[in-house]
């Protein structure tokens, strides 16, 4: 059977169909060969080798946390970055962790980047056992150390003993200038629970519950109530005062001028001379607390007052009212007084019972609180 020959029809379709096919062939080439250029003119990027993974704390209580190393000229893609964990807390030893990355595709395209992102296996080892430590362990060895005497004390904390003060400071909570024996303060053990950690330890109170008190006492104090001043201490006061009558030149010219009486002069010196002290009453004076520390002034005094006779050589005579006082009286740590009788001295003398009274009460000094004794 003779072969029918193709018309000319058909010769043109097969040869449009044979180049069609080799176009198509071609695009498919060239096609590849651009994705093959293009990708292989991308930044390579592989997530897992930029990451580090970080494990922390005890076991049982393990944390994982990432950081992403930043490239500079890729850093806005960088940020773009996030690293998840499956459990990333609470973690033992032995326990299997998925590790996931996102990205910003859009990023990484501007960046002409091709990341890979493989999701990874983690397991958790080597995390040890915590040792737990105590608010009192964390205090252990702690003591405050005091200057001064009471209600002028200053505190300090003395670490010197302290078993954890190469990781842990210690300091007074709202320190005051000032502290009065029986007084309470305030300690806090300042720490990171990280450093901690580095050492084996566990706190098991955070650093702002971590507070210890303590009381002032063991220290000397100065007397600030009349019920501390025995009779035994006031009969000492008035025998002390006896002694300082003698001289009173110091105070005779004014008295005398003001009872009117002419004072006489032997070699050119009066002869003012104090006789017959009759003691009347005593007073306590405390600085207030607004006025510690305040220049000039003393923390507590003992004022007597005396009624006298200051004559002179004539023998001319007239009755006036004299004050002594004794300064900061102490009351020491182990129980012994001292009265301070070196600090006596004749402060006043007046022949106006009312001169002598604002002063003992401290009318004009708004430093002191006066409480009569006797």
């Amino acid at each position: 059977m003779a072969r029918r020959r193709m018309t000319k029809q058909e010769r043109t379709r097969q040869i449009y169909i044979r180049v069609c096919f080799v176009c198509a062939l071609l695009a498919i080439a060239f096609t590849l060969l651009y994705v093959f250029l293009i990708g292989a003119s991308k930044t390579q990027v592989n997530l897992s080798e930029v990451t580090h993974i970080q494990l922390t704390g005890f076991n049982g209580e393990g944390v994982l946390t990432a950081t992403v190393d930043i490239d500079d000229q890729y850093g806005a893609f960088y940020e773009t970055v996030s690293v998840e964990f499956s459990k990333s807390s609470g973690l033992t030893n032995g326990d299997e962790v998925t590790i996931t990355y996102n990205y910003d595709k859009k990023a990484a395209k501007v960046y002409n980047l091709k990341v890979t992102a493989p999701s990874q296996h983690y397991t958790v080892t080597g995390l040890v056992d915590a040792v737990p430590v105590s608010k009192q362990e964390l205090f252990e060895g702690i003591e405050l150390a005091y200057e001064g005497i009471a209600p002028l004390v200053t505190a300090s904390v003395d670490t010197e003993a302290a078993s954890f003060s190469d990781i842990v400071s210690y300091e007074i909570v709202d320190q005051k200038e000032y502290y009065d024996a029986g007084d309470t303060i305030k300690v806090r053990a300042v720490f990171d629970e990280a450093d901690l950690e580095e050492e084996g330890y566990k706190a098991l109170v955070s650093t702002d519950e971590c507070i210890m008190e303590y009381t002032v006492e063991g220290v000397d104090r100065y007397i600030t109530n009349t019920d501390d001043i025995t009779d035994e201490m006031l009969a000492s006061l008035k025998k002390e005062a006896l002694t300082l009558f003698t001289d009173a030149n110091e105070y005779g010219m004014r008295i005398f001028c003001d009872a009117g009486l002419m004072p006489v002069y032997v070699n050119k010196k009066t002869t003012f001379v104090w006789s017959s002290p009759n003691y009347i009453s005593s007073y306590l004076n405390v600085l207030k607390e607004d006025s510690y520390g305040k220049a000039g002034t003393h923390v507590n005094d003992v004022k007597l007052c005396f009624e006298s006779v200051i004559s002179q050589a004539d023998g001319t005579a007239c009755k006036a009212e004299v004050v002594v006082m004794f300064e900061n009286i102490i009351l020491r740590a182990d129980g012994t007084i001292d009265l301070q009788l070196e600090s006596g001295e004749i402060i006043s003398a007046d022949r106006r019972d009312a001169h002598i009274k604002a002063l003992v009460r401290n009318n004009a000094d708004d430093d002191y609180e006066s409480v009569k004794i006797a």
